[in-house]
């Protein structure tokens, strides 16, 4: 972006003047130091723009994602989800008492 505005800056005056009619080549002082002021704008924003730019710096890792552990069975006809923090019957019904076993009060 930055050497496309230097760009513009350094052909813009010349641009003009090519425009202009033969009899008003000449730029009068005002607008030659209007003129010699935007093309150092335009150096000055292109120094400064690729003087402190780091493309080697990246931001911390992304965090684990959380995986619960694998459901358990307690008992033969009991599965407990630690996911859930919930029991159930192998019928699909679900188990109070193993949940309170198991886990306890939350």
């Amino acid at each position: 972006m930055s050497r496309r505005l230097f760009a513009v800056a350094l052909l813009a005056p010349a641009l003009l003047l090519a425009q202009a009619a033969p009899s008003a080549a000449r730029m009068s002082s005002g607008a030659a130091a209007v003129t010699a002021g935007i093309v150092g704008l335009a150096v000055g924003a292109a120094i400064a723009d690729s003087a402190h730019r780091n493309t080697y710096v990246y931001g911390p890792p992304p965090p684990p994602v959380y995986v619960p552990p694998a459901p358990f069975s307690p008992a033969s006809n009991v599965v407990c989800y630690p996911g859930q923090r919930a029991c159930y019957y192998n019928g699909g019904a679900y188990a109070a008492d193993w949940t309170w076993r198991v886990y306890g009060r939350n």
